[in-house]
């Protein structure tokens, strides 16, 4: 598909530079373009189990609460994502992971 889109990309490109359109469809094929790539490159982070999260947090030495604050979360929340009663989802579970690949520090 990104090659196709590249394809029309270099049509939009040559399109714009006669004069036929304006920047807008260029800039749309571009945008979905980098949409795809980063689709590709961050692909949705596998779930995390309550032992993965209570061994992020304490290999970095901090408690639930500090971790909550962290992540912007409730001190409930991480308890329950430990004892797996709920999992973490969206922004958390990607913050987890770059904490736990060491990415982000803390």
């Amino acid at each position: 598909m990104t090659d196709k889109m590249k394809e029309m990309l270099k049509f939009a490109q040559e399109m714009e530079d006669a004069g036929v359109t304006d920047g807008s469809t260029t800039k749309r094929i571009a945008a979905r373009i980098k949409a795809k790539e980063l689709q590709a490159k961050y692909k949705h982070p596998t779930p995390m189990t309550g032992e993965d999260i209570k061994r992020i947090r304490e290999q970095n030495n901090i408690s639930q609460s500090s971790l909550a604050l962290i992540l912007n979360m409730t001190k409930e929340s991480v308890s329950k994502w430990e004892r797996n009663e709920i999992k973490p989802n969206g922004a958390a579970l990607r913050l987890l992971h770059l904490i736990d690949k060491k990415i982000l520090f803390i």
